[in-house]
């Protein structure tokens, strides 16, 4: 088996795929001719380059290293940091470009694209050594010895180097039929080996890092016929084996519980399972069911229309087009005849446009071609699949379900496997009607911007429950009491310390039904519910002006409080968007105040309409059913 297609140098000439190829030659002619990098230069943690008064990324811009403008408010940042990212943007470009180059010359047979692949390579090896070994917390380290974990030298930590390493084999392969044998064995000695010492050592627990580490490692071993290398990561301690076991769960989700970190890794092991498959290497029985079932049930947790729930750490609005990218690479292993062949069409059938990720975005030619395609799979019948239905169901090793029927999907996650990447958000759902988004997860900004850490990762942005203005604190996982196509019960203990949730949801066609009881101590409990954005929220009863009581913990960014001055203990509210017309009804036991919020988006220059209601006591029970 061949890295790039058989028949790519045939279908690349008709027409749809030659447009394709005139704008990756434009986008290398725009950058590849002028590449100039120097050791140098620091390069900066991705996760600074966000604006911390709206969580909006920075414009990365060629002809601007040091003035770096928000693409939402516009406000401009010029300092040493976001200088510093600046740096990380511009060699992502440069490596990710050299393997476009390489496609083009693929394509084309004109030399000089191969010349700009091979340029940016030879620099890179040449200078390798003279790179700084720093982490991206910016502090510097003079050996692999001594280094902490974490550490880069091209870039700021050894996540993004393991990217660089797979982008520069993936080059490789591409032009293999081009290079002497000479050329391979210098760039092995100098670039690719100092990239295994710096990477084997980072690959030292079950993370998804550990993963990216192992996978360029052994995509360099099997394309560079380093036996060491192959050695590492199929059987040192933390081998991808290993990583697949344990950090899976029989749901076929990765243990940290982000939807973001489920697909990044499945990126980095789609090319060592690639790889393992064009060099005859045996991946293990095992590991590849466990691989194949994570795109399978990828596509099961999906709303209907393909969009992703999004628990956890991540970005917003993630579709599952915004991952075809890792289905093409998956599914040129499998073949076209697989399921995950067979999903990757579904995929490309979807109407829907892609969303993009605004760190360690891959190549799409216009926007809407992956590169991955092109070399991959160019000879798939994306007109040919079989349609595989949506149902309700339940992930309990993964603390999430999902209800469905024709009109309704909600999605719930009632516990965590672990801190990491987690939010403290138990008992959170997501709601979509149809095709419309009724209240999503914000997920976050940046790690580093200000919102990300003061408004998205905080309970009260999520539609649960708050203690006394706090934080959830558990990391646990809950447990599934009841489930069935429409109806879900689910359980988390210590919430709160002694402090208990139970959350039971059932659907109808044109209902969903919430009721949330709490347990455990006294104190101040607030049930809240968002709705996304584009909702307008009506309320005929009377308002006043009022205020939460808390300052911190995510109370701050309310914009604004309005007490509902109801009449007995049932309030109606209306959520309006077009044609659609929701009645939100609220059952309001033992002396519960109802509170309407403006609270912040993601991005937050956008802003959701929320429903607050407030209990006091040490035992709660909440109730809301949307009709529409």
């Amino acid at each position: 088996m061949n890295y790039v297609n058989d028949r790519f140098c045939e279908l690349v000439q008709l027409p749809r795929n030659r447009q394709a190829i005139l704008a990756m030659k434009k986008d290398v002619d725009d950058f590849l001719p002028s590449f100039c990098d120097s050791p140098a230069k620091l390069s900066r943690w991705g996760h600074h380059y966000f604006c911390d008064d709206d969580g909006g990324r920075l414009i990365f811009d060629l002809n601007s290293p040091h003035s770096h403008r928000c693409e939402i408010c516009g406000k401009v940042y010029s300092n040493d940091v976001q200088d510093g990212v600046w740096v990380t943007f511009y060699r992502n470009r440069a490596v990710v470009l050299a393997l476009v180059s390489a496609a083009v010359y693929k394509a084309t047979g004109e030399t000089k694209y191969r010349d700009y692949a091979l340029q940016v390579i030879d620099f890179y090896a040449a200078h390798y050594h003279e790179f700084v070994l720093h982490n991206k917390e910016n502090k510097i380290f003079d050996s692999y010895e001594t280094m902490k974990w974490g550490c880069g030298k091209m870039m700021p930590q050894g996540l993004n180097e393991a990217i660089v390493a797979i982008r520069f084999i993936q080059t490789i392969e591409i032009l293999r039929p081009e290079l002497e044998q000479e050329w391979l064995e210098n760039v092995h000695r100098k670039l690719f080996r100092e990239m295994f010492r710096l990477l084997a050592p980072q690959a030292v627990e079950i993370h998804n890092i550990s993963c990216w580490s192992l996978a360029a490692i052994g995509v360099m071993g099997l394309a560079m016929k380093d036996q060491e290398m192959i050695d590492y990561a199929f059987t040192s301690p933390f081998n991808i084996r290993r990583q697949l076991a344990e950090g899976v769960t029989a749901d076929g989700f990765w243990y940290e519980g982000s939807i973001h970190y489920n697909f990044f890794l499945l990126e980095g092991v789609s090319y060592l399972f690639l790889f393992s498959k064009i060099y005859g290497y045996d991946f293990g029985q095992e590991s590849t069911a466990i691989f194949e079932r994570m795109f399978e049930k990828a596509y099961e947790y999906a709303f209907d229309n393909l969009y992703l729930p999004n628990p956890n750490d991540g970005w917003p609005n993630l579709n599952l087009r915004t991952f075809s990218y890792v289905y093409h690479t998956a599914a040129r292993a499998f073949g076209e005849k697989s399921k995950v062949g067979n999903l990757l069409k579904i995929i490309e059938n979807d109407p829907n446009p892609r969303t993009t990720l605004p760190l360690s975005e891959p190549y799409y030619c216009c926007g809407t071609v992956c590169l991955e395609q092109l070399l991959f799979n160019i000879d798939f019948d994306y007109s040919d699949y079989r349609p595989v239905a949506h149902v309700s169901n339940t992930f309990p090793t993964s603390n999430f379900a999902m209800l469905r029927n024709n009109n309704w999907n909600v999605f719930v996650k009632y516990g965590l496997n672990g801190k990491s990447h987690a939010h403290p958000d138990i008992m959170n759902i997501e709601v979509m009607y149809k095709d419309q988004r009724i209240s999503r997860d914000l997920s976050n900004a940046g790690y580093q911007s200000r919102l990300c850490n003061e408004w998205h990762r905080k309970t009260l942005s999520h539609n649960t429950v708050c203690w006394n203005g706090q934080d959830i604190t558990s990391v646990h996982p809950g447990k599934c009491l009841r489930f069935d196509a429409d109806s879900f019960s689910g359980l988390a203990l210590d919430v709160y310390e002694g402090i208990d949730y139970q959350r039971n949801l059932h659907i109808t066609e044109d209902s969903l039904v919430d009721e949330f009881l709490v347990q455990g101590k006294s104190g101040v409990y607030d049930y809240v519910f968002h709705l996304e954005s584009q909702l307008q929220l009506e309320c005929e009863m009377p308002l006043e002006d009022a205020s939460l009581g808390f300052s911190e913990n995510g109370y701050q960014h309310v914009e604004e409080t309005k007490k509902v001055l109801v009449l007995g203990d049932k309030a109606v509210l209306w959520a309006v968007f077009g044609e659609l017309r929701m009645k939100i009804e609220l059952q309001l036991e033992n002396g519960q105040e109802l509170f309407l919020l403006k609270t912040k988006d993601n991005p937050v220059n956008q802003t959701r309409r929320s429903i607050l209601v407030r209990a006091r006591g040490e035992k709660v029970r909440y109730s809301m059913q949307l009709t529409v």
